[in-house]
C-alpha cells in the first residue's frame, strides 16, 4: 500500500524525532535523528541541514537515504526512501525552515 505523504503530515512535525539512515561509499551505516521534515509536495519532502556532516555527506555522494518518521498522536511509523534532489541555501522555503 502507497501511503500519500499529506496522509502522513502530522509524522513531520517532530513531537518525536524522525531517523534518517544512510551508507558511506565504504558501506559504513550512519544514524542521525531529526527534529523537523518539511513536507513539500505529494512527492517531495526537505530535510534541514541540522544533523551531523557525515550524514550529509552521505546524502550527497550516495544520492539515497531512508527515513523513518512517526506520528506523534497514534506512534504509527512510517519508512520513507529518500532521493537527493538538491539543497538550497537560500529563498522563501530555506528561510522560513531555518526558522524552525
Amino acid at each position: 500500500m502507497n501511503t500519500r505523504l499529506s496522509d502522513i503530515r502530522d509524522s513531520f512535525e517532530g513531537v518525536i524525532p524522525s531517523v534518517i539512515a544512510t551508507t558511506g561509499a565504504d558501506g559504513m551505516p550512519n544514524i542521525s535523528y531529526l527534529s523537523h521534515v518539511h513536507y513539500i509536495d505529494e512527492r517531495h519532502v526537505a530535510l534541514s541541514n541540522q544533523f551531523f556532516s557525515k550524514t550529509a555527506a552521505n546524502v550527497r555522494d550516495r544520492g539515497v537515504a531512508t527515513l523513518m518518521v512517526v506520528d506523534g498522536r497514534t506512534g504509527r511509523q512510517h519508512i520513507l526512501d529518500l532521493r537527493f534532489l538538491h539543497s538550497t541555501t537560500e529563498g522563501e522555503f530555506f528561510e522560513g525552515a531555518a526558522s524552525h
